[in-house]
């Protein structure tokens, strides 16, 4: 469902007390709008440079294909190759783009939107299984279970979205102190498995395979 369709089915709904706005409340939401709205519109311009950038590219690059074939083979599927190589290279590009945007907005959220919010800290196995989480996901910064996260950890996913951007913004600050974290919970992680591991593939002890005792004599005879 989009964020479009989402809004129509709210709007079909009768207001509830609890729903209407006071003035002061719409102007906040102004003001948070007008806060946000630069960066929003940066992000967008952006974007269409980097898209138009990446078509301008693409075509050019047919077109010296094109004249090369000419001199030497170049067969469609080669040509094919080349411009997913090309956008490839723009998507990650555009990823990095979206992960700034999103990190200057998790800032302006943290400094403005968030100040009238109650600090609630979480439990301290839900704090455990997001930083796992996080470590295990510093090559891909956006992990795509946090539905599931969320149902592990008893919070909402704009709780966990909006943990996952503080911590990154906060990693990015101070690297060398979030990588000796992400090398302890990467040692906590080995030990875990190897210690399953070797109780897994440890052999039998006396007794434990249901084989029964041999008894002895007193002589030492058997």
């Amino acid at each position: 469902m989009t964020t479009s369709s989402r809004f129509q089915i709210k709007e079909q709904h009768s207001l509830e007390p609890a729903d209407i706005l006071t003035d002061a409340e719409l102007r906040k939401g102004t003001e948070n709008k007008q806060r946000t709205s630069p960066e929003d519109e940066i992000y967008h311009a952006e974007l269409e440079k980097y898209e138009q950038a990446c078509n301008e590219f693409t075509s050019h690059v047919i077109n010296l294909l094109r004249e090369q074939s000419r001199t030497r083979p170049i067969s469609s599927k080669e040509i094919e190759r080349m411009v997913s190589i090309i956008h490839r290279k723009f998507r990650a590009i555009q990823t990095q783009l979206k992960q700034s945007t999103c990190e200057a907005v998790m800032i302006l959220r943290s400094r403005f939107l968030d100040a009238r919010w109650k600090r609630r800290n979480f439990s301290k196995q839900a704090t455990e299984i997001l930083n796992e989480c996080f470590y295990s996901h510093l090559a891909n910064p956006y992990p795509n279970e946090e539905e599931e996260l969320a149902k592990k950890c008893s919070i909402t996913v704009a709780q966990i979205a909006n943990w996952l951007g503080n911590k990154r913004i906060r990693y990015k600050k101070n690297i060398a102190k979030f990588q000796e974290d992400a090398s302890l919970y990467a040692m906590k992680t080995a030990t875990s498995v190897s210690s399953l591991s070797s109780q897994a593939n440890s052999p039998a002890t006396p007794n434990s395979g249901g084989y029964p005792a041999i008894c002895t004599p007193p002589d030492g005879r058997l």
